[in-house]
Formats: C-alpha cells, sequence, structure tokens
C-alpha cells in the first residue's frame, strides 16, 4: 500500500481506514472542545515515525498530576487536559507499534474541614486529613495505553487501559484519620488490563 497504506508506515495500525478518520475525529473534538471551554485547556495530537517525548504537569492547591510518555517508533498520541475551578481533568490515548515509557501520577493531600478562626485559645475543629495518590509506570513493547484522570475538591479517580506487551507497574493509595487503601498491580508479558480506582467522591 505504499508508506502511508493502511496498516504500514507513519500510520498505525489504529489509525488505519475508517479507524484513521475516527482518530482524526476524536482529535479535531478535543481541539474545538477547547477552544469554547472557560478554563485552562491544552490538547495535542501527534503522529510520529520515529521518536517522541511528551509530558504534562498541573500544581495546584494540594492537587498533582504529572504525566511522561515516550516511544522510539511509529506512534499516535492524544492528550487533553483541563483545569478548571480546582477541578482537573486529563485524557492520554498512546498506541505505539514500538516501544514506549510511561509514568503518570495523580495526587491529593488536604483537609476537608476548614480552619478555625477566632481566638486562637478556642477549641480547633474537627479537621479530616486525606492523602491519595495513583501512578502508573511501564515500559512497553508495543501496545495502547488509554488513561482518564479526574481529581476534585472531594474526589480523586482513574481509568486505566492497557493492551500490548511490556510490564505495568500500578500503585494507589488512599488515606486519611481513620482508614486507609492500597491498591498494587504489578503484570508483566502479553497483556489486556483495565482498572478503575475512585478515591473520596459521593457516599
Amino acid at each position: 500500500m505504499g508508506r502511508y497504506g493502511a496498516g504500514s508506515g507513519i500510520i498505525p495500525p489504529l489509525f488505519c481506514g475508517d479507524d484513521m478518520n475516527r482518530g482524526c475525529a476524536i482529535g479535531c473534538i478535543l481541539l474545538l472542545i477547547a477552544g469554547f471551554v472557560g478554563a485552562d485547556s491544552i490538547s495535542s495530537t501527534i503522529m510520529c515515525d520515529g521518536a517522541s517525548w511528551v509530558s504534562s504537569s498541573v500544581i495546584g492547591q494540594g492537587q498533582t498530576y504529572a504525566a511522561h510518555l515516550f516511544t522510539t517508533s511509529i506512534t499516535s498520541i492524544i492528550r487533553e487536559l483541563q483545569v478548571n475551578n480546582g477541578k482537573v481533568e486529563t485524557v492520554s490515548i498512546a498506541d505505539s507499534s514500538g516501544p514506549m515509557g510511561i509514568d503518570e501520577y495523580s495526587g491529593k493531600e488536604g483537609n476537608q474541614t476548614s480552619a478555625p478562626n477566632g481566638c486562637v485559645f478556642d477549641i480547633s475543629e474537627n479537621r479530616t486529613w486525606r492523602n491519595d495518590e495513583i501512578r502508573y509506570t511501564g515500559l512497553m513493547k508495543s501496545g495502547l495505553y488509554t488513561s482518564a484522570r479526574d481529581l476534585t475538591s472531594s474526589e480523586t479517580s482513574a481509568t486505566t487501559m492497557i493492551n500490548g506487551t511490556g510490564m505495568i507497574l500500578a500503585r494507589a493509595s488512599s488515606q486519611d484519620q481513620s482508614n486507609e487503601t492500597t491498591h498494587t498491580s504489578d503484570v508483566a508479558g502479553r497483556l489486556n488490563m483495565t482498572e478503575r480506582i475512585i478515591f473520596g467522591g459521593e457516599d
């Protein structure tokens, strides 16, 4: 089919034929969404036949998000980042026919009850301290990595889907004054995994 034909050249399998149109449409939709929202927004669509290194980060009031991806072969990468009134939302999709490195972290730490005002001798209010962390790291021989992260004042969540060959390490923890929750996944080889993690949120 030639250099840019379906299934070969710079276009990875995810974007061949009808899938290529679908991928382009997704990229255009993300760019349009970014143009109409009244908040900090970054949209990026990359198709690369070579090496690529991309990163994104947000540091806010008790909230942190950081992601790094690198590839060395034919790759498509779609990223969307929205920050609005203390809420952080991200979507990352990376499809590589060769090696791909992954490091994505989201965390939140803070008090859910504000500090008391007035005399320093007043009885302190009950303050709930909370610390949430979710991190995925890995090295793929080839495959697809899809991630969605949400950080709000009350919730930390992550949805991760991975299909390919390689090694993935997942670490998640949530701790407050009365409870501690931990999650670990170590997977290597040919893998297909989906994980949904929610810390906090409505009762």
